[in-house]
């Protein structure tokens, strides 16, 4: 059966074209599917697509056989006659035509076509346009018309589809023609699919996908692009720059542009095409213009500077040649062509105090700090850079450390004197920072507090920039007792097992040691600064316990830790009540031992409300969240381990309401159509009892919300009897319907429909009236 639908469909909003863009589709299928997990319907196939060339030109693709290889419950066939799609500087356009187009799922003829075809043009000036063509349209076997722009067609037809009762085949088809002021589609056959039945009882749809049928849209062509910057606006004579140029228009791979008439390479245009990059060719030093082009014209011209890039300078001389590696030191670089030198950089840090003299033939620069060893020096142009020669930075030295040992806790202050310490940022023992750093200004001689370490020899390093001084096994740490500071968590489950973390110092990797009331816990870790470390707790007595942390030098003061009760003993001996309705709120007493810690209670996955746990630990109460039909298992959630009681509660189907019977009566005789209105109702799975009868789950309808139903009623004597609907969640109220008596007036051997009441009234006095006229001509003849 096919009815017009009460509106349209939406047709889908392909991605927004860049202007002038252009495609066609001939047939796109994609369609899936699944009932409880199991794919019936799989199918993903495109025949014939078309898309214009971004810097012009024209796509097609003709005669292509219609298929879906590699689908589920899906065929497809017909021919894709041609698509194809064109950019040009005037106009776009596109258009798409397929003939004999045929879909079949599962089993099911859903969709014919003779003739399909779509087109959309797009010129540059004027308006845009999208038309369809559609002969020959069969939805579910029948013809039908399908108008543009109108509310969708739909139909359905009954399939089989294992899990999925009632299973019925669904489709609406759309037809779109639609054009804007910047672009035009035109979509000739839009199917949209999906599946409906019931799954377990429940009203169920599915949706299936989408299969298109001739499809076509294309953009306005732009007018030509703008050009509005170029940045950087000036760069080298010998070209290699990357300049970024901003406007409108550019076409990604359509794109050209030329300085002064030669050409950039790498020409990169962004998605919006509102900006590009390129790398500027060598060009004359002095002004160039720049012009971008595309198939839609040419922008007006940029300005662009050609620099001078250093070819010019010649260096005679550097002097001193070296210098400490925290810099400092003034450097005169002589030589000629220097005008126009903006800086000069020592292994690419940029000096200081920088001075050109007039005559460009001498520069004066206070060198950066750097590593020690060879500097490159660069005279660094607009446009270029300039090698000068070799500066050599020498490295700082160190001569004492005193004193050069303490203890493996840090604080001792040592004081470090050498060279060249002027620039010192810190002072590390071996891998940790010391701390509270003065160095002397002249450059001999610091002082540094050491930080904790292991105990042993430790390299101390001068941190200077460019170049550290550093004495191997300058300082030796001796071992002190460890300190312990805290410990967190400071709290967990008597049965052990918890990962704990304790602060301090002095503690050593594989040589420390920690108990719990004297019972050791297990995977100690150390830090490698020995500041902290992480240890797994023993079992312990419920109550405080004392930790201890040992080293080969001593033992921390101690710290405290609280064993808590962990459920390890909880068990659950009943449930009260075991089961109640899907919507749940069901106020549940669970009754065992060792209850008191109880954090919560889950029916299945989802937690319960409202815990409230007695102090003795012997019962608690929890109210049930909304629950699927069925058992579930019950866990009581404890520190420790929880407690599970496998399907220790079940969901029921509530009981089904009854509020309304239309009509309230009807003949002896039976086979009166009778409504019934209420809540409840479950398709194929509800049955009607009338006078004593049962009606069966397959001779009453429930509709799909569950709220009414209808039955025929079976004869029964007159009289008011009661109408009881039944589910799996048990019988409904009664309401009363009644029974009244029908007269059958005789024609012949014809019998006469039932008489209402009134009518039976009417006869009655007829009768009546005749037989007190046939006693008084009776009374008169005598």
């Amino acid at each position: 059966m096919l009815v017009a639908g009460l509106a349209t469909l939406g047709a889908g909003t392909p991605a927004r074209a860049a202007p002038g863009d252009a495609n066609a589709r001939g047939v796109v299928v994609d369609l899936s599917a699944e009932v409880l997990g199991t794919a019936v319907i799989t199918a993903d196939a495109a025949i014939g697509t078309a898309t214009a060339p971004a810097a012009g030109g024209t796509d097609t693709e003709t005669l292509l056989a219609i298929s879906t290889p590699g689908a589920l419950g899906v065929t497809a066939g017909g021919t894709v006659e041609e698509v194809t799609a064109t950019r040009a500087a005037a106009s776009s356009s596109a258009s798409a035509s397929v003939d004999g187009f045929n879909l079949t799922v599962l089993g099911v003829d859903v969709l014919d076509a003779t003739e399909v075809t779509a087109t959309a043009t797009c010129p540059q000036v004027g308006a845009t346009n999208a038309a369809t063509t559609l002969n020959g349209l069969e939805l579910f076997g029948s013809p039908v018309t399908l108008t543009a722009n109108d509310p969708a067609v739909v139909g359905s037809a009954a399939v089989v589809v294992p899990g999925l009762v009632g299973a019925s085949l669904n489709a609406s088809l759309t037809r779109t023609e639609t054009t804007t002021a910047t672009g035009a589609t035109a979509v000739t056959v839009r199917a949209v699919l999906t599946l409906s039945g019931t799954i377990l009882g429940v009203p169920t749809t599915i949706p299936v996908g989408t299969v298109i049928v001739a499809e076509a849209n294309c953009e306005r062509p732009p007018a030509a692009p703008t050009a509005a910057t170029i940045s950087p606006d000036e760069g080298p004579q010998s070209g290699g720059q990357t300049v970024t140029i901003t406007g409108t228009g550019f076409i990604p791979g359509g794109t050209t542009v030329t300085f002064d008439g030669v050409p950039a390479t790498g020409v990169t245009v962004a998605p919006a095409g509102t900006s590009l990059t390129a790398v500027t060719p060598a060009g004359a030093v002095g002004p160039a213009s720049v012009v971008a082009s595309t198939v839609n014209g040419t922008a007006p011209p940029l300005g662009y500077t050609y620099l001078a890039d250093g070819s010019a300078a010649v260096i005679t001389g550097l002097t001193p040649p070296s210098g400490p590696t925290v810099g400092g030191t003034t450097v005169t670089i002589t030589g000629t062509g220097f005008n126009g030198v903006a800086a000069v950089d020592f292994n690419g840090l940029p000096s200081t105090g920088f001075t050109v003299d007039p005559a460009g033939t001498t520069i004066s620069v206070v060198a950066p700090p750097n590593p020690a060893g060879p500097a490159l020096v660069e005279l660094v142009f607009p446009a270029g850079r300039v090698t000068a020669p070799t500066f050599t930075y020498i490295a700082p030295t160190i001569t004492s450390i005193v004193p050069n040992t303490g203890p493996n806790t840090g604080g001792t202050t040592v004081t470090i004197t050498g060279t060249g310490l002027t620039g010192a940022t810190g002072v590390s023992f071996g891998d940790n920072p010391g701390t509270n750093l003065v160095v002397d200004p002249s450059g001999t001689s610091l002082t540094v507090v050491t930080p904790p370490g292991l105990p042993g020899p430790v390299d101390v390093t001068v941190l200077i920039p460019g170049a550290d001084a550093t004495v191997p096994d300058g300082f030796t740490y001796v071992s002190a007792a460890p300190v312990a500071a805290s410990i967190t968590p400071d709290e967990g489950p008597e049965s052990g097992g918890q990962t704990v973390t304790i602060t301090g110092a002095g503690f050593s990797p594989g040589g420390t040691t920690v108990t719990f009331d004297g019972a050791p816990a297990t995977d100690i870790t150390v830090n490698a600064g020995g500041t902290s470390l992480t240890a797994v707790t023993p079992a312990g007595a419920i109550g405080p316990a004392v930790v201890v942390v040992t080293t080969g030098s001593g033992s921390a003061a101690p710290l405290d830790y609280t064993y808590l009760a962990d459920g390890g003993d909880a068990d659950v001996t009943g449930l009260t009540p075991t089961s109640g309705p899907t919507s749940g709120g069901t106020t549940v007493t669970i009754t065992g031992t060792g209850l008191t810690g109880a954090t919560g209670v889950n029916f299945g996955n989802t937690p319960g409300t409202n815990l409230v746990v007695d102090p003795s630990g012997t019962s608690l109460t929890v109210v049930t969240p909304p629950g699927l039909p069925g058992p579930v298992d019950v866990t009581v959630q404890l520190p420790g381990d929880d407690v599970v009681e496998p399907n220790g509660f079940a969901y029921r189907i509530a009981a089904p309401v009854i509020d309304e019977l239309t009509p309230g009566q009807g003949p002896t005789g039976g086979g009166t159509t009778v409504t019934v209105g209420g809540s409840g109702f479950v398709p194929g799975r509800t049955v009607v009892t009338i006078c004593g009868q049962t009606i069966a789950a397959s001779l009453v309808t429930v509709a799909p919300d569950g709220r009414s139903l209808t039955f025929r009623t079976p004869a029964c004597a007159a009289r008011n009897t009661t109408v009881v609907v039944s589910t799996d969640g048990g019988a409904s109220n009664e309401l009363t319907f009644r029974y009244v008596p029908r007269i059958l007036p005789v024609t012949g051997d014809t019998v006469a429909a039932p008489l209402g009441i009134g009518a039976m009234l009417a006869l009655l006095g007829i009768v009546l009236v005749l037989l007190g006229q046939r006693r008084r001509r009776a009374g008169s003849i005598g």
